[in-house]
């Protein structure tokens, strides 16, 4: 039997149990009473709660014979005709993931027998036992689902409003608003604010805050003495002004948005071009673009009214995600390329989890799956969704590289590309002439060996002196070469990066799937906006003239950069306190919904809202505004009472402590060294990876590059982010997770990070550059090695009994372990590097 002719999975029991005479009650009285003995406590116990009283989850209702034939959104639940092709025991067969009910279990075999027989009987339903259906259990729960006034009224749906900062009696904290609202909750509290930080910490927080780098000795020794109203504005002008910042803050985005250039799964094939996307990013911060510019560039960057070469490369954002070159269910994979863009998209531009609503109503907040499929609307047309089937070759190849050159640039590239091959053809054209002259030459038996190419070619050779005279030989070797180098150097292709492009101006329709599944579309929705949020639906006008798109994207951008939206600028200030402060105002930087964190101050956290709206969407002023608080300068020094009433710090009575980042760690240890590359930009690099991490890899022959030493000395934001091998480096101190979006890095405290500082091969080899730069230069002094050592890695001068203690260091180990002096400096630097000092920022 052909697969295709397989017996439905219900049939095969209906058939042998109408083979035996007695397996079917053949009365009325006694239908009945099968149900009310067999089928109804069956129902009762593993059907009744999603599918009984009010209760109509996919709009089945098993609570009479009627609700039953009815069905629900797929139909009905039995076949009268056909009992064998019924949904019912179809979807009790757990044949695969979509037909498992009921969910916490597949039914004991004879459940399944009794429920077949039900439906090979025609279903009789008992009318008394109708009205005797109980309403499932209604269990407490915080979260409201539906929408009505008290969803809408939520606090992160609500409308921004600028509040009144409060007066306290800390009349040095009432002059920054934002110093007020932290000060007026510490007061309710009955908690001091914290003591202002050593300069010497807050300039190491500063620098690395906003370039993720330390300061010189130098520039912390200039700031401790200015005495200058303005000193630590000046600082922050200036590091807002470093390329650096740009590289710094961009990291940070690049969490967000699943930044990787592979594609995952087993190959982890490579995406072509992405690190234009990250160049972007990183240009974008330090132009200090608008944040709702950059918004629309990276969601509808090719369907604004002027498409420039950076808005086409922001569109990259739709191509970072995991992609299966080779998906089991090819319609299945486009919907879950679908989903990946517009989860992301909800929870770092919104603050929502709407993706939660793909194959139900959300179980949280007020988001029913129609608002999923509504935006998934604004998507549905930027994967070739005309042939599914062909997802493997369609969306990544097809609709992912685009030329971003200029109109004069893609001229100038065709007049160049004409002019080669004119060229080349006049050459070859001189080379068929000469050739044509010596084939003359070839005897019968010679003709008939040229019809195989290398022949030819080897009697073209023996031939040609003979058959040209000096002159025309000549010419005829050279024409040869000419041809040949114009064949080798072609002319560069144009610039292309990872692009989104769609299938036209005409969007396809949009249905809900049922449990999400690509195969049960159901109603026909339109694009719109989370219910809840109270916005009418979007009307779609035509993208501009030249734009093969159908500008959905455009308007979904629109939406979510308004000032009326009341999530985009609460999501946004939030993550900057996140990133400056160490957690944010909602701790769940990622979730505004209910099952996040409420905010710790929410009359802060809309008075920031609103200043970057009117601010004009500017994160660097917005830095600016932030770093120059009292909040921002606190100490890290704990005290008893605030550690007994706040141990969490959820008032900002202190600043948090924290660890440096991946990148921070590799970056400054290369720093200490006086080697580090600051080159920008361009193609990512390749560091040195062990050979041992190479062979966990599906094909350790291609799992890596090789980039030059210097290149490797590169800062951390270039290496080259490969889903299945991530650099051993970074991997141990916490790099971002690259499969989803990452709003929090969580920062472990685990074995392998002391393992790596001290004996892995890329820090000993730091550790001996370290060394080299000390005895350059400190001379042959080892005190004044060791203090400038300590000075280097801590940015502050040491203390005499610290220098004491690095000397008899090394004194001991010359002593006790047979070292050289270069050898005992060497293990100084290594210890240097592993101070906590130089790990933590205070």
């Amino acid at each position: 039997m052909k697969q295709s002719e397989a017996p439905h999975p219900g049939r095969i029991l209906v058939a042998a149990l109408l083979l035996l005479p007695t397996a079917v009650p053949t009365t009325a009285d006694e239908a009945l009473a099968f149900f009310r003995r067999e089928i109804r406590p069956l129902l009762q116990e593993n059907c009744f709660e999603c599918h009984g009283g009010t209760r109509s989850r996919g709009g089945l209702r098993l609570v009479s014979r009627e609700s039953i034939l009815e069905g629900g959104d797929t139909g009905p639940a039995v076949d009268l005709e056909q009992p064998g092709r019924s949904l019912l025991l179809d979807m009790i067969s757990y044949r695969d993931d979509d037909h498992q009910m009921p969910p916490d279990g597949k039914l004991e075999d004879a459940d399944i027998e009794r429920l077949t027989r039900w439906v090979a009987m025609g279903i009789p339903y008992d009318p008394a036992a109708e009205a005797e259906v109980p309403e499932p259990e209604e269990h407490e729960s915080v979260y409201q689902t539906e929408i009505n006034e008290t969803t809408r009224n939520y606090w992160a749906f609500r409308p921004i409003r600028r509040p009144e900062p409060p007066a306290t009696s800390h009349a040095d904290w009432n002059r920054h608003p934002v110093d007020a609202f932290i000060a007026a909750r510490l007061e309710e509290a009955g908690l001091p604010p914290g003591k202002p930080a050593p300069r010497q910490q807050w300039i190491r927080r500063a620098y690395y805050n906003l370039i993720g780098l330390p300061p010189t000795r130098e520039e912390v020794a200039a700031f401790e003495a200015d005495a200058s109203p303005d000193a630590h504005e000046k600082v922050i002008d200036e590091l807002l002004s470093r390329p650096q910042y740009g590289e710094k803050w961009g990291r940070h985005w690049l969490d967000l948005v699943r930044y990787a250039e592979t594609n995952g799964y087993e190959r982890d094939g490579r995406k072509p071009e992405a690190w234009r996307y990250r160049d972007y990013v990183i240009r974008s911060f330090n132009q200090d673009k608008p944040y709702d510019a950059f918004i629309r560039e990276q969601l509808a960057g090719d369907e604004l009214d002027q498409v420039t070469r950076d808005s086409m490369i922001a569109t990259g954002f739709h191509r970072l995600g995991i992609w299966d070159d080779e998906p089991a269910d090819p319609d299945q994979a486009y919907y879950d390329g679908l989903d990946d863009v517009l989860s992301t998209t909800s929870q770092v531009f919104l603050g929502l989890t709407v993706g939660c609503a793909r194959c139900h109503d959300h179980k949280i907040d007020p988001i029913p799956q129609r608002d999923y499929y509504r935006m998934l609307g604004f998507f549905h047309n930027t994967l070739n969704n005309i042939t599914p089937r062909q997802f493997k070759k369609s969306p990544y190849t097809l609709n992912t590289l685009r030329v971003i050159a200029s109109p004069a640039r893609i001229e100038e590239h065709e007049a160049r590309k004409k002019a080669h091959e004119e060229s080349l053809a006049a050459l070859d054209e001189r080379v068929a002439g000469y050739e044509t002259k010596i084939e003359e030459t070839f005897t019968n038996p010679e003709k008939e060996d040229a019809a195989d190419k290398r022949t030819r070619e080897i009697l073209l050779r023996q031939k040609r002196s003979p058959a040209l005279d000096e002159t025309e030989l000549a010419d005829y070797i050279r024409a040869m070469e000419e041809a040949g180098e114009l064949r080798r150097n072609k002319v560069p292709p144009l610039e292309r990066a990872l692009c989104i492009q769609e299938n036209g101006r005409q969007a396809p329709d949009t249905h809900v799937l049922i449990r999400g599944n690509a195969h049960a579309p159901g109603e026909k929705v339109g694009p719109g906006y989370p219910e809840v949020l109270g916005f009418r639906d979007p009307i779609i006008p035509p993208a501009p003239e030249g734009i093969d798109s159908s500008g959905r994207r455009r308007v979904l951008a629109d939406w979510i950069t308004s000032p009326e939206n009341p999530l985009t600028a609460r999501v946004i200030v939030n993550r900057l306190w996140h990133y400056h402060f160490g957690r944010g105002i909602v701790r769940s930087t990622n979730n505004f919904g209910q099952n996040g964190e409420s905010p710790t101050h929410p009359l802060l956290l809309d008075w920031l809202a609103a200043e970057m709206i009117e601010g004009g969407w500017s994160l660097k002023k917005f830095h600016r505004m932030l770093m120059l608080t009292r909040a921002y300068r606190m100490s890290s020094q704990g005290t008893l009472a605030g550690l007994r009433k706040d141990p969490e710090n959820n008032l900002f009575w202190r600043f948090d402590m924290r660890r440096l980042t991946a990148e921070e760690v590799r970056d400054s240890l290369i720093h200490l060294t006086g080697r580090l590359n600051l080159k920008m930009g361009g193609p990512s690099i390749y560091t040195e990876v062990p050979p041992e991490v190479l062979a966990t890899a599906s094909r350790p022959g291609n799992a890596w590059g090789n980039s030059p030493p210097g290149e490797r000395l590169r800062r951390s934001v270039y290496i080259f982010v490969k889903r299945s091998l991530h650099e051993p480096m970074l991997k141990a101190f916490d790099m971002a997770d690259t499969d989803n979006t990452c709003a929090v890095r969580f920062t472990t405290t685990v074995p392998t990070q002391s393992l790596t500082m001290l004996n892995s091969r890329f820090l000993n080899d730091l550790a001996v550059r370290f060394a080299q730069r000390l005895v350059d230069e400190a001379g042959d002094d080892p005190e004044a090695r060791v203090r400038l050592g300590l000075a280097l890695a801590t940015q502050r001068e040491p203390a005499p009994e610290e220098i004491g203690q690095g000397l008899r260091m090394m004194k001991e180990l010359q002593e006790s372990s047979g070292l050289t002096p270069r050898q005992a400096l060497d293990r100084f630097c290594l210890l240097a590097m592993n101070l906590n000092e130089f790990i933590y920022l205070d």
